[in-house]
């Protein structure tokens, strides 16, 4: 086997030791070896002992066999989590990256692994409501920092998406879903949030997935913001939208809605948010019906592949009891 294969275990562990061997030194054992949790991306931790010392490593590839762009090139994340680290943002620090496809057929990043874990948004979890509070503000804190790095810190980067491009960039990934009521509704959405545009805001950089299960913590710290793999130069505001819009329970329905009070309010996401940037948040209304127009597509397209056994997540059964919901409540906002 030449690719990291998270149903191979064994033959994955190989392919670690090996690298660790030619990276480390001939001592070197990679031990552990463990997939990592997520619904997109190929990721491993591990950790590599070298004579009294161990590494807690995780490593990310891309798929193999598909085009080094956006989401699919890892390479592209190590200028992004540099800046971002250089401007006050927790990421974990990136120890290994290369093209050389000698090791795992791919290219690869590898970064610290970090000790913590996530709350997890998408199952019942007990927790401590203090901590989420404090998680929560410092994620808020840590959003802030990310809107503050433009293209000016990232040059060359990548190439801003203005609000309609952004509207534009998901149309063709809901073409792919099969459920036709659904499309329907969603474009419905796409239409209102182009006739109510509001003004272009100051291009920023845009996590695109920011919410708990892409946050590292340990009891009230937060240690981490990861997977950046889709993020891009944008309107900031969409982050900010998708968090509030992922843990508000009004737009959710089934299961989910049962358990998912842990969280805090929408308006006190906002509020931490407001005063970590030092500027108010407006359109709120709007942003959220981009953020739900932006799960409305992915959800077509994810719950078609998992429904067909091509991409197996029962998460996405969860978030089809609420598409309806989600989408009815974000138009609703952005007629107001």
């Amino acid at each position: 086997m030449t690719y990291l294969d998270r149903h191979d275990l064994a033959a994955s562990a190989g392919l670690l030791q090996a690298w660790a061997l030619a990276h480390y030194g001939p001592s070197a054992s990679a031990q552990g070896v463990y997939p990592m949790p997520g619904h997109a991306g190929i990721s491993f931790g591990f950790d590599v002992q070298h004579g009294t010392q161990r590494d807690a490593l995780v490593v990310r590839v891309p798929p193999p066999g598909v085009r080094r762009s956006g989401n699919t090139d890892v390479l592209r994340q190590v200028p992004l989590l540099r800046a971002a680290r250089a401007g006050g943002v927790p990421v974990a620090a990136v120890r290994w990256f290369s093209d050389d496809e000698r090791w795992f057929g791919v290219p690869y990043l590898m970064v610290d692994r970090l000790p913590g874990g996530s709350l997890d948004c998408w199952s019942p979890i007990a927790v401590d409501a203090a901590e989420v509070r404090s998680v929560f503000s410092a994620a808020a804190a840590a959003l802030a920092a990310t809107h503050e790095l433009g293209p000016a810190a990232l040059p060359g980067w990548g190439s801003p998406r203005s609000l309609r491009e952004e509207i534009e960039f998901w149309a063709p990934v809901l073409a792919k879903g099969t459920n036709e009521a659904w499309k329907k509704q969603a474009l419905a959405l796409r239409d209102r949030l182009l006739e109510h545009l509001p003004p272009e805001p100051e291009t920023a950089l845009v996590h695109g997935d920011f919410y708990s299960n892409n946050w590292v913590s340990a009891g009230p710290a937060l240690l981490a913001v990861v997977d950046w793999e889709i993020a891009f130069f944008g309107p900031p505001l969409l982050d900010v939208a998708w968090l509030c819009m992922l843990y508000d329970p009004s737009g959710w329905r089934g299961a989910r809605r049962d358990w998912m009070g842990w969280a805090p309010a929408a308006d006190d996401i906002v509020a931490a948010y407001e005063a970590a940037a030092g500027r108010p948040v407006e359109h709120l209304g709007w942003y959220r019906g981009l953020a739900a127009w932006r799960m409305a597509a992915i959800t077509a397209m994810n719950h078609r592949l998992h429904v067909e056994g091509r991409r197996v997540d029962p998460t996405w059964d969860l978030i089809a009891e609420s598409f309806e919901a989600l989408v009815e409540a974000a138009e609703r906002g952005v007629r107001a």
